[in-house]
């Protein structure tokens, strides 16, 4: 479990953060062989919950999408029109913060709160959004505080996927 302190260091870091792509995952437990938990951003105005690691890395995605950085390379593909419609109608009006964001919704307390109820956390950087996925990087005290580098939503899906939360662990960070 990381400490109050450097939960509110990790949140200052995501405000201050160079690529607004800088999200902050925590993971509040695991159902059966899924994590869940939420995802924290300083550019939206709340956490978005995920239940799975599949859910997380296309709500990933879909943040990149409301925040507008960093633009996909391609539009996303369905398997038909109506699944397309969907989608359109399920993310419009989600697009609300300008490109390349310029307004902070949240500030670095705001974040640490939710972050301190965390299990564990891991802020993970998406550079690019190239070939219908995406590259970054991932840090926190899972990879002993260096960056691990991810060339795809496949691969930072397995990464995940090794993710331990531990019963234990339930009670807040003090």
């Amino acid at each position: 479990m990381m400490k109050r302190d450097e939960l509110k260091t990790i949140c200052h870091r995501l405000t201050e953060a160079e690529r607004i792509s800088t999200m902050l995952i925590c993971f509040h437990g695991k159902k059966g062989e899924d994590l869940y938990g939420e995802i924290l951003n300083s550019y939206i105005d709340t956490p978005v919950q995920f239940s799975g690691i599949g859910d997380l890395i296309l709500k990933l995605d879909e943040i990149c999408d409301w925040i507008g950085c960093p633009h996909p390379a391609f539009n996303p593909r369905f398997l038909n029109k109506k699944m397309a419609d969907q989608y359109l109608y399920r993310t419009k009006g989600r697009n609300n913060i300008p490109v390349k964001a310029k307004i902070q919704l949240q500030e670095s307390e705001t974040l640490s709160s939710r972050a301190i109820r965390a299990k564990e956390t891991l802020m993970i950087k998406i550079d690019h959004r190239q070939n219908a996925s995406m590259q970054g990087r991932v840090i926190g005290k899972l990879t002993g505080k260096q960056y691990i580098m991810f060339r795809s939503a496949l691969e930072l899906m397995r990464m995940l996927k090794e993710v331990i939360i531990r019963p234990d662990e339930s009670r807040p960070v003090r």
